[in-house]
């Protein structure tokens, strides 16, 4: 088995999440974070034959690295990734001593739906930094939502402001909070579904990958 460039990205995103991760057989990539709060799930080309755990997946990136274009094949114990006449026998971890998603995660109805674009993305993530702030907030007025980088903690902290809808079909009024150190995404766009209930769901317009992404409890909806 060779791993795509997009399957490799994927590993990389996932393991800002999780620094473990158990491969199940099959098609679809998983991980969870320590703190529960983010969910992500990704469908891949490759086929895994069987369940292995990777405690440390950096190291297990970083193993891949080493070898061009590297063939992994699997053991009972280990897989061996071999290429150009070198090979690296990895061991794997036991999957009941890592943190894995226990199971899917069952999304409310959602209140909101909203697109978000790579560009707008990047400008959170640039204000986020400029200002020093973690918090985003999804507003809702009539309709016109708007994405905040600010502190709520502080009324009178420095405030970034970006529109994302002119006319949604939710003219509830709102304020969703997510923490922006939560937002590990892959690059691209996203279709973004919130509930009221403290959940959101990030769907990557550009591939199949999505993140489920607890909000903070300061949020609020109006019914």
């Amino acid at each position: 088995m060779n791993l795509s460039n997009d399957t490799l990205n994927v590993l990389k995103n996932f393991a800002t999440i999780n620094p473990n991760i158990v491969f199940k057989p099959g098609q679809k990539l998983k991980t969870i974070s320590e703190s529960k709060t983010i969910l992500a799930s990704a469908e891949i080309v490759e086929d895994f034959p069987q369940e292995f755990g990777v405690y440390d997946l950096n190291e297990f990136l970083s193993v891949l690295s080493l070898i061009d274009n590297p063939t992994l094949e699997f053991e009972d114990k280990a897989v061996l990734v071999q290429g150009s006449g070198q090979k690296i026998r990895y061991f794997f971890s036991e999957s009941d001593i890592l943190t894995t998603p226990q199971k899917d995660i069952q999304m409310p109805e959602p209140e909101l739906g909203v697109n978000i674009e790579e560009d707008k993305l990047n400008q959170i993530r640039k204000a986020a930094a400029v200002l020093g702030h973690t918090e985003l907030a999804i507003t809702g007025n009539d309709g016109v939502i708007t994405a905040s980088v600010l502190d709520t903690r502080d009324s009178t902290s420095n405030l970034f402001e970006i529109e994302l809808d002119r006319d949604n079909s939710c003219k509830n009024g709102f304020n969703f909070v997510v923490s922006i150190p939560n937002l590990k995404l892959l690059p691209g766009d996203y279709f973004v579904s919130i509930s009221s209930k403290l959940i959101s769901n990030w769907t990557n317009s550009n591939y199949p990958v999505d993140y489920f992404i607890a909000l903070e409890k300061n949020s609020s909806y109006d019914v």
